[in-house]
């Protein structure tokens, strides 16, 4: 073998060979184009090779959860081009166009109507799939077909924005209609539990509120076989509180938000028992201090609900006015004065919503503040604090076995390229 010096390595470098992207392994580059946006990624379409990688780029997760139009078009595209169909594997989409009352039907091409259940049939692959602007799809009995292609795909993932209960107040959302069955008296829960057992994969789930008597239903009928491989959980604390003793696999669970009591912390604390020692990333949406005082209260005992957690987020929803509104730093300081509950926590994030973000320093907090999240928990890694700015620890050069926060940039989640607005309607564009 032949061996060269340093001074011959330096003096004769190798000459630079020009690389070619077609030459990277498919799975390689599918993985770079993925970063780019949505026009780009057309572009790109110059060769045979290049238009199949970017087409999986483009249809593998597709989210267009507000867009009935885009929602239209993409359905077109599934009948008029099926293998593009094959290639979606997480899929939100929005079925709200179905709806007279919320929809122009004239705005419906044929190809798809009445219900777009042909083309929803041709994406077999999906394993991710989120439904919104459908709020009956679960019970209607005109909705059995659209049902019976849900139970027919192998899911993962599955996510229920909103759903319309027949037993509760939405009546007042949603008055008699000829496109909603009011008089139905069947069991949601029943219906819910029917879907799950369609789904024995199933590992992420996510439910809206719904009404007493369908929680009710689930509490006395759900089994652990019907959710086998649960691992991550969004739902309201009374509709979790079903699910937690069933799912003793659970890692992740995401409570929306609701009103805080002495019941609803006893019954968490009871059902939570089998997978309090699993949950590692804990998720909890509330109301501020003026609209529920007993969580605020009682931070602490929440949190140790699960005391292994390592992901921490926290979001605070603010309806007080401009005038008595609390700035975030409040509530970052009550979090941080209480995750000592948890001292595996590695990373925590906190948000904050209010109608007057314009007031100023509504959403500053101070580095001391930042400090004390790393002093409660030692294994503390990241911090994204109210304004979105993600921070880290350092050692104090200063003082020995110290630590000072390190402020690395914003903090942005991305999940793929999804549209700002729906498509323009037909009247909107011609003029």
């Amino acid at each position: 073998m032949t061996e060269f010096t340093p001074e011959q390595a330096t003096r004769n470098p190798s000459p630079f060979q020009p690389g070619n992207i077609l030459d990277l392994p498919t799975e390689l580059l599918l993985r770079v184009i993925s970063f780019l946006p949505t026009a780009a990624i057309r572009n790109l379409m110059v060769n045979r090779l290049l238009r199949s990688v970017c087409e999986q780029a483009l249809y593998q997760n597709i989210s267009i959860l507000k867009s009935p139009r885009r929602s239209i078009r993409l359905l077109e595209t599934f009948l008029l081009r099926p293998d593009l169909a094959l290639l979606v594997r997480r899929l939100g989409i929005d079925f709200g166009w179905r709806y007279p009352k919320s929809f122009p039907q004239s705005q419906v091409p044929p190809i798809i109507q009445p219900d777009g259940l042909a083309a929803l049939s041709l994406a077999k692959n999906i394993h991710s799939l989120t439904l919104s602007g459908d709020v009956d799809w679960i019970w209607a009995p005109y909705m059995v077909p659209f049902r019976e292609v849900i139970f027919q795909l192998r899911l993962l993932h599955l996510g229920i924005p909103f759903l319309s209960d027949p037993h509760t107040e939405y009546a007042c959302v949603f008055p008699p209609s000829d496109w909603l069955e009011e008089t139905w008296d069947g069991d949601l829960g029943h219906e819910i539990q029917k879907l799950l057992q369609a789904q024995p994969l199933l590992e992420e789930l996510n439910l809206p509120s719904t009404s007493g008597k369908t929680v009710a239903s689930l509490q006395a009928n759900l089994q652990a076989s019907d959710v086998p491989s649960l691992k991550s959980l969004q739902a309201p604390p009374d509709l979790a509180v079903v699910f937690l003793p069933l799912a003793p696999r659970l890692e992740s669970l995401n409570l929306t938000i609701d009103d805080w009591g002495d019941r609803l912390f006893s019954k968490m604390e009871t059902n939570s028992a089998a997978t309090r020692s699993s949950v590692r990333r804990f998720t909890i949406r509330v109301w501020d201090s003026d609209e529920d005082i007993w969580f605020w209260s009682n931070l602490a005992n929440i949190f140790a609900l699960f005391p292994n957690t390592e992901e921490l987020s926290v979001g605070i929803n603010s309806l007080t006015s401009a005038k008595d509104v609390e700035p975030a730093k409040y509530y970052f300081e009550k979090i941080a004065n209480n995750v000592h509950v948890v001292p595996s926590l590695r990373s925590v994030a906190v948000r904050y919503e209010t109608f007057y973000p314009e007031t100023p320093g509504i959403f500053e907090v101070d580095k001391e503040s930042i400090m004390d999240f790393k002093t409660s928990c030692p294994l503390l890694e990241t911090v994204v604090d109210p304004e979105e700015r993600l921070w880290t620890f350092r050692p104090d050069r200063e003082s020995s076995g110290s630590f000072v926060p390190h402020f690395v940039g914003r903090f942005i989640i991305t999940e793929g390229p999804v549209p700002r607005n729906d498509l323009s309607a037909p009247e909107e564009s011609e003029s």
